[in-house]
């Protein structure tokens, strides 16, 4: 018998008159059985094992879902299906306590016994009087308790993401950049709002006294912020007139410490931002040099016709489907031509030929690399101290599966910036393609730590690695998360629909595929796979057969 299957058969747990079977998830109550998910019953065991003690939301999220990063509605709708398996009463509660702005306690007396026999508990418990047990009785099975449940957890301890966050970045201030809001009505504005907030934090990120975060309003309500000071803002377009605001605010007390309204012609939209920058740096008292923090040193330029169309080429290229990587090339094009010296625009067109070779959207495959690296190359010549290019390269080479190149490439990229989060999540994925996904796992962590508003594309990779290790269910949580962020991404409907399969979920699997053919008519198995940057082997053929049988040819 495997350790697992020792600890699942330790004990049951009663819980008042009710009897909690954690290892196969079941919850019996007068008479009857009641299932609950995996997910559901690892957050009451773990209230159980700290019986009478508030647990915090944040503690529970580190422990149950410790390895993505899910919002708040997956805790509260483990909790009601908790509450509905005991017959609990939010609002007059026997079984589990709400403790406002703080999390959980569990007040119903606890003990343990061996598991019985049968799957329904005869007589019914309901008509038996409630125990109230002696404090020191209570303490002796609190912590036998603790110790049962405790074993059954999953191996590792969670990382302790808000104290190591705080610690990386040593002397220096921290700095949480928000994403700026579109203040407006019109949607197709949202990339201007958000191009705005990254090309803050890239100009801030090169700056050795500061460290830049993203802003993450929804772990900071669970936890003691890590960071000293946030930026935020709005964004408002009309017409040629562009409407931003900008506060500094403490990181600590919420006092306002700064500022800014402007209101001018779209045209001084560079001057705007370099504004904001600099005014956060005078504000911190930073003596930093306007020339070597300008916007041609960080790759960009001076032309606002050429920047407005890179935050569009940027929005279509995270999209990731073919009509959209079309749209991203040309508005690339388009930035170039105004401003030949554009490097990040060739950094973003060499991802979009890299794109056409993965996805097989070119005629001529060997063309489309080699227009990749060509384009990646002129935009490390124009600004080689960039992180973002060498990424590029790194992207490059991976689909090449020139692992140790591509990692060499990155590796750069951590010299330049080392809270360079994609450089540590496309470090990640490409342990997953050569073969070691257990080397993913942490190297994701640390960079949805530095870049927690981070999109699909972090959760993919972290989806494949649980896939590859045969955690499906984890697998799953990732890739619903993915397909929230871009429900058009073909690769996470075909990880999804593999992971359905392995979970027995045959019809949701085969679901997936039609998703795949509505999103993408001519897609072809053979086709995608060809240029798949995974090495050949068992794990390659492992996905192709489960693509396979989950119904795609």
């Amino acid at each position: 018998m495997s350790a697992q299957d020792k600890h699942s058969a330790l004990a049951e747990i009663e819980l008042d008159d009710c009897v909690v079977r954690p290892a196969t998830n079941e919850i019996l109550r007068d008479g009857e059985t009641f299932h609950l998910e995996p997910k559901s019953m690892e957050v009451l065991s773990y209230l159980i094992a700290h019986s009478g003690e508030v647990v915090t939301r944040d503690d529970l999220h580190a422990r149950v879902w410790p390895d993505v990063h899910v919002g708040d509605d997956s805790l509260t709708g483990a909790i009601i299906k908790i509450r509905r398996a005991l017959a609990d009463d939010a609002r007059n509660p026997t079984y589990i306590e709400t403790i406002p702005k703080r999390g959980y306690r569990l007040i119903a007396p606890v003990s343990t016994s061996q598991p019985t026999r049968a799957t329904t508990r005869e007589p019914s418990m309901s008509s038996r009087p409630r125990r109230r047990w002696p404090i020191a009785v209570a303490g002796v099975l609190i912590a036998v308790v603790t110790v049962a449940v405790m074993v059954l957890w999953r191996v590792g301890p969670a990382e302790n993401d808000s104290a190591g966050a705080r610690a990386q970045p040593g002397d220096r201030i921290v700095v949480a950049v928000a994403p700026f809001v579109n203040a407006g009505r019109d949607g197709a504005q949202d990339y201007l709002a958000r191009g705005i907030s990254e090309t803050i934090v890239n100009d801030l990120a090169h700056i050795p006294e500061l460290a830049i975060r993203q802003y993450d309003s929804e772990k900071t309500s669970r936890a003691a912020p890590d960071f000293d000071y946030v930026l935020e803002g709005s964004v408002l377009r009309s017409g040629d007139t562009v409407r931003i605001t900008a506060r500094l605010v403490d990181g600590t007390s919420g006092q306002v410490l700064d500022s800014l309204r402007f209101e001018r012609p779209f045209a001084d939209l560079l001057a705007i931002e370099d504004e904001i920058r600099d005014t956060l740096l005078d504000k911190l008292r930073l003596g930093i040099s306007t020339a070597e923090h300008s916007r041609r040193a960080h790759g960009y330029t001076e032309n606002i016709a050429a920047y407005d169309l890179f935050l569009r080429a940027q929005r279509d290229l995270l999209i990731r489907t073919q009509a959209s990587n079309r749209a991203a090339r040309s508005l690339y094009h388009e930035a170039i031509a105004r401003d030949p010296n554009f490097a990040r625009a060739y950094g973003g067109l060499a991802l979009t030929y890299a794109a056409d070779y993965r996805n097989g959207w070119a005629a001529e495959r060997a063309a489309a690399l080699g227009a990749a690296l060509k384009y990646a190359g002129t935009a490390l010549e124009i600004a080689p101290n960039l992180p973002e290019q060498h990424w590029v390269v790194g992207y490059v080479k991976t689909q090449q599966r020139q692992y140790d190149d591509a990692r060499a490439a990155l590796q750069k990229a951590i010299d330049i910036d080392a809270g360079f989060a994609d450089a540590y999540a496309l470090s990640g994925g490409i342990e997953t393609y050569r073969g070691t996904p257990v080397k993913t796992v942490p190297l994701l962590r640390k960079a949805l730590r530095l870049n927690p508003d981070a999109g699909y594309l972090y959760f993919l990779l972290l989806a494949r690695a649980y896939y590859f290790l045969g955690d499906f269910e984890q697998a799953l949580i990732n890739l619903d998360e993915a397909n929230t962020r871009n429900p058009q991404n073909i690769e996470v409907h075909l990880y999804r629909a593999a992971t359905l399969l392995r979970l027995n979920r045959a019809d949701d699997a085969a679901w997936e595929t039609e998703e795949v053919r509505s999103i993408e008519p001519a897609f072809r198995l053979d086709t995608w796979s060809a240029s798949y940057p995974m090495a050949r082997g068992k794990q390659f053929d492992r996905l192709l057969s489960d693509l396979r049988k989950a119904g795609f040819s």
